[in-house]
Parts: structure tokens; sequence; C-alpha cells
């Protein structure tokens, strides 16, 4: 299944170690000490295994080798767990939300890297119909996904492609300020996902809206990396290599479905994992110091309001 989804083999994953000054040695002394750390914090959990070592790792290298960052991050995440239940609990692929949310959209991490070692992430509608459609769900099973790479895959920064092929109208509306916040606290800070750029392709006229509203939750350092694209496709095709790419998208990585497919079956191997860390998550009533989440987070959700649509 690794072998099917792309996860690197070790001669990969040595050299991201390297653009970080990491080896073998030093990741073991900072997945230590970070376990070390993590202990000593009344208000965190206490994880242990494998994949909680794996994930230790891998936020290591996603911030950049920094153990300030790191820390920072992981504390992030297990606060967003308390804090953001919409986005980061009931992760039960038997649940009717998943079933039906796993039908009619999709968030799937292509097979082949980029010569750079970044890694494509495809995301979009399977279908123009909005009936079922429930937004939060679509955000969380991205953070399955992203869960599941945080144990195993790895790449130096991902490249994330949102496809409005099947985007209409009736969309415009499911979006939403507050939710989309939230998925940028989970998904670039908590989760520490470098993000090298994030393409919008097939947008329709009134996809503005939406591209505004993306634009919006980012920092001005990411805002600026998201490109918008109709159905001229060139210039995605001069930035990403059509062997990291789905065929809708005009490459040679197999269909959006074919790539899809595979994840769904990932998922599935994770569903008790996910079971049993349901409640794994930060006690923000044994925390000492400050909040690790800042008011602009959700200080103020009470204020935001639902995105007004003339």
């Amino acid at each position: 299944m690794a072998k099917e989804l792309g996860f690197p083999n070790r001669e990969v994953i040595e050299k991201i170690w390297a653009e970080y000054g990491l080896n073998e040695r030093s990741i073991k002394e900072a997945v230590d000490m970070l376990k070390d750390w993590m202990q000593s914090q009344p208000h965190l959990p206490k994880e242990e295994g494998s994949l909680h070592e794996a994930r230790l790792e891998r936020w290591l290298v996603r911030c950049k080798n920094s153990m300030e960052r790191t820390k920072q991050s992981i504390d992030l995440y297990y606060t967003l767990k308390s804090l953001s239940p919409d986005l980061m609990s009931d992760w039960n692929l038997q649940s009717k939300w998943f079933k039906t949310i796993s039908k009619i959209a999709y968030f799937t991490a292509m097979p082949r890297m980029t010569p750079e070692y970044d890694r494509v992430v495809c995301f979009g509608f399977l279908s123009k119909d909005t009936t079922d459609l429930v937004i939060e769900d679509w955000y969380r099973i991205a953070m399955m996904t992203i869960e599941v790479r945080m144990c195993e895959d790895y790449s130096l920064r991902d490249i994330f492609i949102m496809d409005l092929a099947n985007y209409t109208l009736a969309h415009v509306a499911k979006f939403s300020f507050l939710p989309m916040k939230k998925v940028e606290a989970c998904c670039v800070k908590a989760f520490s996902t470098r993000l090298k750029a994030l393409h919008i392709i097939n947008a329709p006229p009134f996809a503005g809206v939406l591209v505004e509203l993306i634009k919006s939750v980012f920092s001005s350092k990411l805002a600026a990396r998201v490109h918008v694209h109709g159905t001229d496709l060139t210039e995605l095709h001069k930035q990403v290599p059509k062997e990291s790419l789905p065929t809708e998208m005009g490459g040679c990585g197999g269909s959006i479905i074919a790539n899809w497919n595979p994840w769904l079956k990932k998922l599935e191997t994770y569903q008790d994992y996910f079971l049993q860390h349901e409640n794994v998550k930060s006690d923000e009533k044994k925390r000492t110091g400050g909040n690790a989440v800042s008011s602009d987070f959700f200080g103020f959700e009470g204020s935001f309001r639902k995105l007004d649509v003339d």
C-alpha cells in the first residue's frame, strides 16, 4: 500500500533529512527530546509507540529542524483537537458523514513526487450536486489524510491543487470564513504543512469570492503563493510535472478516482488508530502559561458571520 501511494524509500528520506542537517542519530536524539518534553507538559497527552515517534520525526522535518517551532506545532495540534472537534474528531470511517463525503469530494496526495521531492496534493468535488455536501466534512477528511501522511509519508514541501471543474453557484454559499480559518490553523500551523503553492484550476468567473476567501485566511506570504487558472493549464504544467498530475489535469498519473480509492483503503487501515486517538488531546485546565491558540483563530468566533452571497 505504501508503495502504491508513493511513500518514499529510505534513500529519498535521507536526502530530505540532509536538507536540514539531519541524520538517523540526530533524528533519534531530537525525537527523544520531544518525547521527554511532552512528558513534562501537564496539559499534553502521554503518547507512546512507533507511530507517535514517526509523527514527531516528521514534525521536526516539517519545522525545518527547529526544536522550538516543532514544540509550538505539536502543542497547537493537541490544542486544536480540543478546541476544534468539528475538524479534528469523529474520525470514524463507519460514520454516515464519512461514507457520504468520500463519494462526492476527494483529497488525495499523488504517488509521484516532483524531482524536488515535493508532494502534489489534489482536491475537489466528484459531483456538481451539493445536496449532501457538508463542507466541514470535506475539511475533516483532509485532516485525516494529512494525519496518515504524518505517520508514513515524507516530502520537502506540498503543492496543493484545488480543482473547481465541478464547482457551481450552489457551492459558493457552502464556504465561510471561520471553518476555512480553522483548516488553515490545523493544516499550516498544527501539521506544519510547508505549502510551496496552491493552484486553483478550472476556475469559473464566479470563483472570485472563493479565491478571495482563501487568500484572506492566509498570511500575505502564503496568499502570494495562490495561483488561479482557468481551463488552460499551460502555466500549471510549467510548474508541476505531468507525472505528478492526474489525467483530468493533463497529467499521466492516473485518474482522480484511481488515486483516491487507494487513499480510502489506506484510511480504512487507520480506523482503529483514529478511534483510539479520539480523546488524545490537550487538557487546557492543566495548562501552565499562555494559551497555544491566539484570539485571531477562535477568540472572536461568535462575531464571524456566514459569508453573505448575493
